[in-house]
């Protein structure tokens, strides 16, 4: 499975219909988005933002499964 390209919270937030602090706040809740440091911008999963933003936590979980490295 292709790694989709990540997106910014403007853009995470944009998709979503959502404010760039509600997406932050997902990402670090549901496991959809994450920062390399503290300072470095947030990379969001657009398919996962997808099931957060359509309250598909189950599916999220799924796909989430499905992603990890065996």
């Amino acid at each position: 499975m292709d790694k989709p390209k990540l997106l910014n919270l403007k853009e995470a937030a944009a998709l979503a219909g959502v404010c760039p602090e509600t997406v932050a706040r997902w990402g670090k809740r549901y496991g959809i988005a994450k920062q390399m440091h503290s300072k470095a911008p947030w990379r969001v999963d657009p398919a996962a933002l997808a099931f957060v933003a359509a309250g598909d936590v189950e599916g999220l979980m799924k796909y989430q499964a499905e992603r990890a490295p065996a």
